[in-house]
């Protein structure tokens, strides 16, 4: 795990051309704004020993989605994690919003959960039926990517998009018939709500996480310098969670009280460990298939390129 000593937050800085900041422009004035969501990064920074920032942090506790896009793309936010799909809106309407860095994680996290009274055996099954989804994130772009596959529409199911803890209530009370969950949320309702993943729905695509911050930010060598030892922090806490399953279990149950053997079931399910890695071609090309999609799904007016989304600033400071 890194080290993270005030001379390496200097020395990060100089890698990032921040070469003139000294160590008090870095430690002092207003702080790094960086979306917080309980059971993600900053959640554990503490325990990974990465939480004695040398710099102020103002932590953003709002809802993820268009309101994190929105708040970057009126600097009004300097980091947040996302999924690949926000940003494809975002560039659709020109939003000055910027992708740094890729988090790969569990390929086979997104599921298909049904209810077992539904009588949904095959995906061919899922015609006419109520399939929920939350609208613009990669569970939607995960039933779109499954549908397809299929010789199956959107317009083939009776779509409800709704957030995901509305759609679990929804699920374990009988008002739709399959969910579409990636993660925790999704082991709730297989093992808890009388659910059951559908055979033959592991493996579809539902897209990396990305790390987002805009253009201002990037153009300010305080904020960029601290973007940077963020995203440092960000790699080491990942790593830790690889390395210490049961104190992530166990702080995630205290965060929102589901069990933590739940949690350890999540873990030791994974197809792969999350890891923060450089931007590569391999990441542009699949958010642009998730671009393509959505448009070819008219979700969105026109084609859209990703490629001016990405930048390579940090590549270096991700390959050390």
């Amino acid at each position: 795990m890194p080290h993270f000593s005030r001379r390496r937050v200097l020395q990060a800085g100089l890698a990032l051309g921040a070469g003139c900041l000294a160590g008090r422009a870095m430690a002092t004035g207003p702080g790094l704004r960086v979306w917080r969501y309980k059971g993600l990064v900053p959640s554990f920074l503490d325990l990974a020993g990465q939480g004695n920032l040398p710099y102020p942090v103002e932590w953003a506790d709002i809802a993820g989605g268009s309101i994190v896009i929105e708040a970057l793309a009126s600097d009004h936010l300097d980091y947040a994690y996302m999924s690949e799909i926000p940003p494809v809106f975002a560039a659709a309407a020109n939003a000055p919003i910027k992708l740094i860095a890729v988090v790969r994680g569990d390929a086979n996290e997104t599921r298909l959960v049904v209810n077992k009274t539904a009588g949904i055996q095959h995906i061919s099954d899922l015609r006419g039926k109520r399939v929920s989804f939350v609208r613009g994130t990669n569970t939607q772009a995960f039933l779109l990517n499954l549908l397809q596959h299929n010789g199956l529409a959107l317009s083939d199911v009776v779509p409800v998009p709704m957030p995901m803890q509305d759609a679990l209530i929804a699920f374990q009370n009988g008002h739709i018939d399959a969910l579409v969950a990636g993660g925790i949320s999704g082991l709730r309702a297989a093992t808890m709500m009388d659910g059951e993943m559908l055979e033959g729905t592991a493996g579809y695509y539902a897209g990396n996480y990305l790390i987002a911050t805009n253009d201002a930010a990037l153009a300010d060598p305080v904020r960029r310098a601290r973007i940077g030892d963020f995203l440092q922090r960000e790699r080491a806490t990942w790593a830790w969670i690889q390395a210490h399953p049961d104190a992530w279990a166990d702080r995630s149950a205290q965060l929102t009280g589901i069990s933590r053997e739940l949690y350890l079931q999540q873990f030791h399910q994974r197809s792969q460990p999350a890891e923060v890695v450089a931007v590569d071609d391999t990441a542009i090309a699949s958010q642009q298939h998730v671009a393509d999609l959505f448009h070819d799904q008219q979700l969105i007016r026109r084609a859209v390129d990703v490629r001016p989304l990405w930048r390579h600033d940090f590549n270096q400071l991700l390959s050390v």
